[in-house]
């Protein structure tokens, strides 16, 4: 500890409590950081698994070239044109009840990944801890909705158009000849990150701090107590040990000297 006036960088502590609350805090800014880029980039990683259609393709082996998304699909590059099909704005254009509750559910998981960016945008109004466990709770939930998107999209590869260009052993959660591309790796990537920062988020809003006055009201710097409890009784029983070693007289012994030893130590 250093002794207030030195010119020293280091802050000054009263106790221990007092350097391991403000590391804590350093931790959890340096943290809270790292969340808030990772969390930017998990809601661009999630707009783009709903926008791509390289959720499945074709290979070599396959009927026919083609790929597909949640919504949107390429099965048919004749004279090296492709026809693309499927639309949002016509929900009944998407191949497979399956695969709309998946865009449903994919749509979801973005909207709420959104709207924990756009939380922090009341930064001023609420405290930081509520703010955290608020964008922990709406990461946790599209993590759900996505887990639900990547569960229920293999439920409609039985699809005739699926069919046509992963042929005919092509089933639910079978694939064929096809298999599947980067999106749908995506998808998995991003429903584990929703989940890790929703719990880190949690972690950083629950985090606890006493104020350094409560704590040293309640429970003192444990190294600040018991030197100064140990201290008395190391110089009293030093006292008295001086005092029977200095008066030479006869009652003291070897024998008892040490049995006294063993009476302080324990």
């Amino acid at each position: 500890m250093m002794e207030p006036g030195t010119g020293g960088a280091k802050p000054s502590y009263t106790n221990v409590y007092d350097h391991y609350a403000s590391k804590m805090m350093r931790i959890s800014l340096n943290v809270g950081v790292i969340w808030a880029v990772a969390s930017i980039c998990l809601s661009i990683i999630l707009t783009v698994v709903f926008l791509q259609d390289q959720w499945i393709g074709d290979t070599p082996l396959s009927k026919a070239p083609g790929n597909f998304g949640l919504w949107h699909w390429c099965s048919d590059s004749r004279d090296g044109l492709d026809t693309c099909r499927g639309s949002l704005s016509a929900f009944s254009s998407i191949l497979s009840p399956a695969w709309r509750a998946a865009t449903v559910f994919s749509g979801l998981a973005v909207l709420t990944s959104v709207l924990t960016l756009l939380a922090w945008l009341t930064i001023c109004l609420a405290s930081t801890l509520g703010l955290f466990r608020v964008s922990g709770s709406l990461q946790i939930i599209s993590g759900v909705f996505m887990l639900i998107t990547i569960l229920s999209y293999p439920a409609g590869w039985d699809n005739s158009s699926v069919v046509n260009v992963c042929g005919p052993k092509a089933d639910d959660f079978l694939l064929g000849t096809c298999d599947i591309r980067w999106v749908y790796m995506l998808a998995v990537v991003g429903c584990a990150d929703c989940f890790l920062l929703g719990l880190l988020a949690l972690t950083l809003g629950w985090r606890q701090i006493m104020d350094t006055e409560e704590e040293e009201e309640e429970a003192p710097g444990y190294l600040v107590t018991n030197m100064g409890s140990i201290a008395p009784d190391i110089k009293t029983q030093a006292a008295i040990m001086q005092d029977r070693m200095g008066g030479g007289g006869p009652g003291v012994s070897r024998e008892s000297l040490y049995s006294h030893n063993n009476n302080f130590l324990l």
